[in-house]
């Protein structure tokens, strides 16, 4: 009987592990969720920002037009807005992308978590069921050989009754 509670503690041992192991994953994945979702904030945010800048650039652009009496309408006029405005819209996109690209890479890494959750409990269970299945080897061995071990302590062969066996 105490021969099966050294198996039977590994594979509770196994189970726990592996369960413990899951739960820092999901906790990990949570979090990765979590900054995924600041980074989209911070990109709506950033993004704000760049209209807001790109409309006060155009007002102090036809403002100062306006101060020195000239025309919206002529062709350096429109050159002008229209570059600042493309300027712009392109730094807001560039910007963009990179607040993307970090908010994609952290919820790909959520999802490898959350995977992770899976496999970490699959591996707890076979680690129990490796143990339980060597110790069920181990106590039919032992029924084949009449539960005498031919192994004696320090791995010399055991005797019995004075001979070796």
């Amino acid at each position: 009987m105490a021969a099966a509670a050294g198996p039977a503690l590994a594979a509770v041992s196994s189970i726990v592990s592996g369960r413990a192991q899951a739960r820092g994953l999901a906790n990990e994945a949570a979090q990765a969720d979590i900054q995924a979702r600041g980074v989209d904030l911070q990109a709506t945010q950033t993004s704000e920002r760049r209209r807001e800048d790109r409309r006060a650039a155009i007002a102090a652009l036809e403002a100062g037009r306006a101060a020195k009496g000239l025309s919206a309408d002529t062709p350096s006029a429109i050159a002008a807005e229209s570059e600042l405005r493309r300027q712009g819209v392109r730094d807001e996109g560039v910007e963009a992308l990179g607040f993307t690209n970090q908010a994609s890479a952290l919820r790909l890494s959520a999802r490898a978590k959350r995977r992770g959750v899976s496999n970490a409990m699959t591996a707890g269970y076979l680690g129990a069921a490796g143990s339980l299945m060597s110790a069920a080897g181990d106590i039919a061995a032992a029924g084949a050989t009449g539960g005498a071990s031919k192994i004696g302590s320090g791995g010399k062969p055991a005797q019995k009754h004075g001979y070796s066996l």
